[in-house]
């Protein structure tokens, strides 16, 4: 679609003149008028009468049928134009558990999708071994995940230590406890969620592996429909019991066990050779993130 003819021959429509198209377009006359040869060339059509002398510009039949035509081909160009300028200058995928996307990333999504320039955001929730294939094969551009994997074509860093704490009723006995020691909470009254190995095996340490009167719950938000006595209690990241005191702030204590788990390590994965417009916004994530978590 010739774009800059059709804008030269609706120019001198406007302006009845070759000389003043030409400067309202801030042209040359004779490139206004090379532009309409090479527009009429192609649609094989002269498109104004060309008379000797001081006469009025006049359409051909042809130029009359190509007007209307043309001004919605000039419409059509502005809003490409339009598109273009309010696309966005960055996009970014990124790859998360469930307990990290409801605990600690809400704040750093929200402030990515109000950044301007902006951050066309995608996020996609998934367990820590799917994340490592689409860092992999570049579906996401960074992951977060708790497992640490050593992986040729990835690179990994820690990105933040989240302390594991108990979580209770506000009337609970524990609630008024500076230190809690494991083997005084009875694993019958435990809301149970797997965070991981080093968890797993602490956690091994106080209570029977399985125990037939705990609840299992798979996901940190289901603590949420399950807290229901005084005597319950759970273990629990700090992100994740801070996010459920905030959606019940007089419902739900945090207190510390007086042997705790082992830190939970939050690892940033990113593929080895990522793109430099792809380090720029990461960029731009790590600043964020780092003013939040401080």
């Amino acid at each position: 679609m010739d774009f800059l003819g059709l804008e030269a021959f609706l120019a001198v429509v406007r302006m009845q003149s070759f000389s003043k198209a030409a400067e309202h377009l801030n042209l040359a006359q004779s490139t206004v008028s090379k532009r309409l040869q090479v527009l009429e060339h192609s649609l094989g059509v002269l498109l104004f009468e060309r008379k000797k002398g001081n006469h009025p510009l006049r359409l051909t039949e042809a130029g009359e049928r190509l007007l209307e035509p043309a001004e919605r081909c000039r419409m059509l160009q502005m809003e490409l134009e339009n598109l273009h300028l309010s696309a966005p200058d960055y996009r970014l995928a990124i790859g998360s558990l469930d307990s990290l996307n409801y605990a600690v990333f809400p704040r750093l999504f929200h402030a990515l999708s109000e950044h301007r320039p902006r951050i066309a955001l995608k996020v996609i929730t998934s367990h820590s071994p799917e994340l490592y294939h689409l860092v992999e094969t570049r579906q996401i551009d960074v992951g977060f995940t708790f497992l640490q994997r050593e992986h040729p074509h990835i690179d990994i860093v820690q990105y933040y230590v989240d302390p594991i704490v108990g979580l209770c009723l506000a009337g609970s006995a524990y609630a008024a406890m500076k230190r809690v020691l494991p083997d005084t909470l009875l694993p019958e009254h435990e809301l149970y969620v797997d965070w991981g190995a080093n968890y797993r095996n602490w956690h091994d340490q106080w209570w029977e592996e399985s125990h037939k009167d705990r609840i299992v719950l798979d996901t940190a938000q289901l603590i949420l429909s399950f807290f229901y006595t005084r005597d319950q209690w759970a273990g629990v990241p700090v992100s994740v019991a801070k996010a459920l005191q905030k959606n019940a702030p007089d419902k739900y204590r945090i207190f510390h066990f007086s042997a705790p788990p082992p830190d939970r390590i939050c690892y940033k994965i990113t593929h080895a050779r990522a793109k430099s417009s792809t380090l720029a916004v990461l960029a731009i994530m790590d600043t964020y993130f780092s003013g939040f978590i401080s």
